[in-house]
């Protein structure tokens, strides 16, 4: 069966009267309130384009599709982001922005020719991804350069993420309208490896290979830069020309303190990006190609990660798993009468409960070293039940009778 969800928010003011009425023309069955417009279609299709849409009325949509595509664009105040940044990370089919008078509109989408075989429907997508909205307005631009990351794994063949590189063929191909190996990255931002939660989001969103994220990040200053510190601020804000502050202040006394506070952040993060390690971090720019070769060190470290943490849980459990048994061995009289209890009702789930108690009774003697006394008393309770075909079923399937 088809599935197209479609979900958009208005951020920045609500929906008039006429706006809804008008919205409600492209749609008769859509939920539409002032701030949202969403629907599901199993057949047809929306009959406005989601861009014009953005243009028009809202300022974030989520598309998804069991076909596989995937969509998300923002609309944001013109001039609250560098466009010379967004320029470098567009990449076709993958990353892309335009603007109107008002605003600029950002567009990020995954597509795929092969539906996908466990795909997840769109509730739910909206609110982990819009926080990003606000984090581009301070001048966190780590979701643009995810959206050029988004090109690099997609302009070369879905499994080499998946293999190990090992021949410059591979390293050749590319798709039309993507990345070549030999393209310059965007300038790296910091914190690439200590992603938000949106942003993590974004990265599941556009089934981002964490290893290529990774590959990408080993170059990218830490988020948590002392750099970033409250006396490093004051250090800059001293430094701030007259004419620059008395803008700021102006645009507070307007009613514009979002404004002006993106200004003041855009300012301070493009000093600290021209300065000594940022700078030197922003310079130093790789091509595809050589990013793509750090992907096998990336993936063999996060498998080694994977292994450690899955060893520690397993270890959890052997050390829970082992008090629960040993305090389970200090009162087996009440064990053995309760699976006793348990075996006389003669119910399915009352025989699953008595298999388990069993199983339970047989690790612990066997952690206590009382073996002897288990045995004998299993013995006895065979005498007594050993006749019911269904519990009997279920203690060899537990490979207790033997």
């Amino acid at each position: 069966m088809e599935y197209q969800y479609y979900e958009f928010l208005a951020l920045d003011r609500p929906l008039e009267k006429s706006e809804i009425a008008a919205l409600r023309a492209v749609s008769s069955r859509a939920d539409i309130t002032s701030t949202r417009f969403s629907n599901v279609y199993n057949f047809g299709n929306l009959k406005d384009s989601p861009a014009k849409l953005m243009e028009k009325y809202f300022d974030a949509h989520v598309y998804v599709a069991n076909w596989g595509t995937r969509t998300l664009m923002l609309r944001l105040p013109r001039g609250s982001v560098d466009e010379k940044m967004l320029a470098q990370c567009v990449v076709s089919d993958c990353f892309k922005f335009w603007t109107t008078k008002s605003h600029l509109l950002l567009q990020w989408e995954r597509s795929t020719e092969e539906p996908d075989d466990e795909w997840t429907e769109g509730e739910g997508w909206m609110a982990r991804l819009t926080p990003l909205r606000e984090e581009l307005e301070r001048g966190d631009y780590r979701a643009l350069y995810l959206g050029w990351l988004t090109g690099v794994q997609w302009s070369f063949p879905g499994d080499l993420v998946d293999d190990d590189l090992s021949d410059d063929e591979d390293m050749a191909y590319e798709m039309s309208g993507g990345v070549k190996p030999d393209d310059i990255e965007p300038p790296l931002p910091v914190g690439l490896g200590s992603l938000t939660a949106a942003q993590k989001a974004l990265v599941e969103f556009l089934d981002l290979s964490p290893d290529l994220v990774a590959a990408a990040a080993t170059a990218s200053v830490d988020a948590t830069s002392p750099r970033d510190t409250s006396k490093e601020m004051a250090k800059w804000v001293a430094q701030v020309a007259a004419d620059d502050a008395r803008k700021y202040l102006l645009l507070i006394l307007q009613g514009e303190a979002r404004q002006a506070e993106q200004l003041l952040r855009r300012a301070y993060t493009e000093t600290q990006r021209a300065s000594s390690s940022l700078g030197k971090a922003a310079d130093n720019r790789r091509s595809v190609a050589e990013i793509r070769q750090l992907i096998g060190k990336a993936r063999v470290e996060r498998r080694a990660r994977e292994a450690k943490r899955k060893q520690k849980e397993l270890e959890k459990k052997r050390q829970e798993r082992e008090r629960y048994l040993t305090t389970l061995a200090q009162d087996v009289e009440k064990q053995w009468k309760q699976v006793g209890k348990l075996a006389e009702q003669q119910i399915a789930s009352t025989y699953d409960r008595a298999r388990d108690l069993l199983v339970d009774l047989s690790d612990a003697a066997t952690l206590t070293n009382t073996r002897t006394d288990f045995m004998q008393r299993f013995r006895q309770f065979q005498t007594v039940h050993g006749r019911r075909s269904a519990l009997k079923q279920r203690l060899e399937k537990a490979k207790l009778l033997g």
